[in-house]
């Protein structure tokens, strides 16, 4: 079934005590089985406690959180808003403006981790079923594929179906009216040689801020694995389908946080005012779906050489929702009325009794203060009682179909161990916006299901293809790696309103070569160094937006060096990095009108993407796990890094000078934006019998943020923070009528509410807040 290259036996004790999945019911050690071969790149794998540290209705995403060089930011403790989660590791990112991080699931793509038709690992993986996820810092696996993997890659590994046939019930009760149910079914071994099982799952919860009409999130989720086993040949299918509707949470500014750090600035009660209702909560929203499959075929062709297939299909669709404290005046390109595409020529926030748009009182200067100004045309004291207020609901569609297939042949040859391998993928994603009337603004955000006005409608097609080549060399105690890759990407724009397909745009990579050494010094310790050049195709988004360049536009580039130790003794465990990159090209988007208040619902397809030069980190790593006795365990690791800009923002400043009418930004050597310098964890998790508890503290370091003087150069400051987690449980056999099994599991995060600014919005202004105390409980059942 699998090929055991014994090149290294610390990689393979390293590998078995990371990788190991500790059962969440009877603290026993599962059996695994490990593919184990020199690694020359900085990597992790989570620990088994990392999984317990989370609730069930935790996210995914959250049990990575304490892995080095490491930071995961929900906007909820249950992982409750796509568009409030960001992700950090090295300086590089995923959040509203940047995807500069690979994510896979069981090593197929995920389709991007964009909130505009990407999906995050959340999306195809409930907690229950993960079995353990593999991080490349820096440098990801070669055969890794992610057209975003500029800083590195997260894998997350489902777990295989169970060789014992059983069922599991559990159910979640926590803080913010969060429930959840999951069932899950195991087949045991059918038709002497297949094992599979299918999952489901309803999650609810009500966002934190606020009461009553808060919003919140509501998630249905189904899972389907099987393996079958046919001598040399193993089959693997999996399918993975999401169905969720979340609000979402809002950033603020530091002012804002400090005269309010519990509350987002979004309203949970209606006013009938739509400047204030513009943030009515609930009118923030976030619907998704998506389903994954794929088919994995393995098959060893000789004992020294493996080949796998996977082929696989992904359907992604979804809606944004927010809702604008006005209605459009949409116009063709010679000024008529129009339902589909144009521009607008104008906006009015009141109405006469049958609809027609009204003026504000031409001698009426007052403006509402919040959210920010409204000026006197949404203001309701610039009009008569008999002015109507109107609103629009405005829904940005999403959805994208991928068909793609992986493709890997493993060979050893002596001292050679040669893999090579392809990655190809179709895609096609739809965006259309589209803006509904709300029938009374005084009343409620109840919209006519017709548009009045679909601002736009495009259809982008990517065509990927991926090659490498890699070569491992083994000396005796010294392991070389040597690698090729290049990305083949092509782009296509067709705008639907102006029958307009725009020319084929080719983002391809040079090819891109990587090298490792890796060397045993002792039978616990080894020594690794390597270099890689790292790629992220110019994405089809930047082909959404009109006045982009795209002749100008570099794909983003960056080359990784680690070097570094692993030790592995009988109870301590310990890795230590030290790192240097080169980010080049990095792209950023320029939206017209950048310096005005409030958001600008009508952007449409206006703005621009620019190279805005690069960043250059240097930093450092440490990780250690060590066994005090067979029931307690301690893990700690520790992350300092510095990441600086390596040139001057070109939208700010032109031969070294600011350009009239901008704001300060970046310069060359300045801190990058939102980036801890530091980063500490410390964790505890201790067994006894049946009983289980842990305790996780996380340190995360001081940030700057926007630049507020261009003379001074002064910036703002984000405070660093602590936040510590607790979390216990009880197993227990009962073996009564048709149980075998119960477990309870109590899990508390931010135990003593600590109030912080988590992640940024990437522009060094606004910040989510982070999560108060959240726990939640959970039964679970075995029959």
């Amino acid at each position: 079934m699998y090929i055991l290259k014994n090149k290294s036996a610390l990689s393979l004790a390293i590998a078995l005590a990371f990788s190991t999945n500790s059962h969440a019911n009877n603290n026993e050690i599962e059996e695994v089985t490990v593919v184990a071969k020199p690694t020359s790149y900085a990597n992790n794998v989570i620990e088994p406690a990392m999984l317990e540290q989370q609730s069930s209705v935790s996210s995914v995403l959250s049990v990575i959180d304490n892995l080095p060089g490491i930071s995961i930011n929900e906007g909820d403790a249950f992982g409750g808003d796509d568009w409030s989660t960001t992700i950090t590791m090295r300086g590089f990112s995923i959040d509203g403006n940047q995807q500069q991080l690979g994510m896979t699931i069981d090593g197929i793509p995920n389709g991007g981790s964009n909130y505009g038709g990407g999906a995050k690992a959340n999306r195809y993986l409930d907690s229950e079923n993960l079995a353990t996820v593999e991080v490349g810092q820096g440098t990801s696996d070669i055969a890794s594929a992610s057209l975003e993997a500029l800083g590195g890659t997260f894998n997350f590994v489902s777990k295989d179906p169970s060789l014992d046939k059983s069922t599991t019930f559990a159910y979640t009760n926590g803080d913010h009216d969060a429930t959840r149910y999951y069932i899950k079914h195991e087949t045991g071994t059918i038709f002497d040689n297949t094992q599979a099982y299918v999952s489901y799952s309803q999650t609810d919860t009500s966002r934190w801020v606020g009461d009553g009409s808060n919003g919140g999130k509501d998630n249905q989720h189904a899972e389907a694995k099987f393996v079958s086993n046919f001598d040399a040949l193993t089959v693997t299918g999996r399918l993975s389908y999401d169905d969720v509707s979340e609000t979402n949470y809002n950033s603020v500014s530091l002012e804002q946080f400090a005269q309010t750090p519990d509350w987002d600035q979004l309203t949970w009660n209606w006013t009938g005012t739509p400047h204030f209702d513009q943030m009515f909560a609930e009118g923030w929203g976030t619907l998704r779906e998506n389903t994954l499959g794929y088919l994995k075929f393995e098959y060893a062709i000789s004992p020294s050489s493996l080949l796998t297939i996977s082929p696989y299909y992904h359907k992604n669709s979804g809606r944004g929702d927010w809702i604008p404290p006005y209605l459009t005046s949409p116009v063709d390109d010679e000024g008529n009325p129009t339902t589909e595409g144009g521009s607008n020529a104008g906006s009015y926030g009141f109405a006469d009794s049958v609809g027609n748009p009204l003026a504000p009182d031409a001698n009426c200067t007052e403006s509402l203060s919040w959210p920010w100004a409204s000026g006197p045309g949404l203001n309701p004291a610039c009009y008569d009682d008999s002015a109507t207020p109107v609103m629009s609901y405005r829904h940005t569609h999403y959805n994208k179909n991928r068909l793609g297939l992986t493709a890997d042949y493993s060979v050893t040859f002596g001292m050679h161990d040669i893999e090579a391998g392809i990655w190809y993928e179709q895609s096609e994603r739809d965006e259309s916006r589209d803006w509904h009337k709300v029938i009374d603004a005084r009343v409620y955000h109840h919209f006519d299901s017709t548009p009045y006005w679909t601002q736009y409608k495009n259809t982008f097609d990517t065509d990927t293809f991926k090659w490498y080549i890699q070569d491992s060399v083994a000396l005796g105690d010294f392991t070389l790696n040597l690698g090729a890759k290049q990305y083949l990407v092509e782009l296509q724009k067709y705008d639907h309103f102006n029958d307009i397909t725009s020319d084929k745009i080719n983002s391809d990579s040079d090819v891109l070569f990587s090298a490792g050494a890796l060397y045993q010094l002792s039978s616990s310790t080894e020594l690794f160094a390597s270099y890689s050049e790292n790629f992220a195709a110019i994405k089809d988004g930047v082909l959404e937006r009109d006045s982009s360049a795209l002749t100008d536009i570099e794909p983003e580039t960056a080359e990784n060096i680690d070097f570094g130790v692993r030790y592995q003794a009988d109870r301590l465990s310990l890795t230590a990095t030290a790192y240097s990159i080169e980010f080049e090209n990095r792209i950023t988007f320029i939206a017209p009108g950048s310096d005005t208040s409030g958001i600008d619902y009508t952007i449409g397809t206006n703005g621009s993407y620019i190279n805005v030069g690069g960043i250059e980190s240097q930093g450092f790593e440490l990780s250690a796990s060590y066994m005090l006795t067979n029931e307690w365990n301690i893990y700690t690791s520790y992350t300092n890094n510095s990441s600086e800009y390596a040139s001057d923002d070109p939208s700010s400043y032109a031969n070294g000078e600011l350009i009239a009418d901008a704001g300060p930004s970046f310069r060359a050597g300045d801190d990058v934006i939102d980036a801890p310098s530091d980063m500490f964890v410390l964790s505890t998790d201790y067994y006894s019998g049946d009983f289980r508890f842990g305790v996780s503290a996380k340190y995360t370091g001081e940030r700057l943020g926007a630049w507020t003087d261009e003379q001074t150069r002064a910036r703002s400051e984000v405070d660093g923070y602590t936040v510590i987690d607790f979390n216990a449980g009880y197993y227990a056999e009962v073996n009564a009528g048709a149980f075998t099994s119960i477990d309870i599991a109590f899990a508390v995060t931010n135990v003593t509410d600590k109030q912080y600014l988590s992640g940024g919005t990437g522009n060094g202004s606004t910040y989510f807040i982070g999560a108060p105390r959240t726990a939640a409980l959970t039964f679970t059942a075995n029959f």
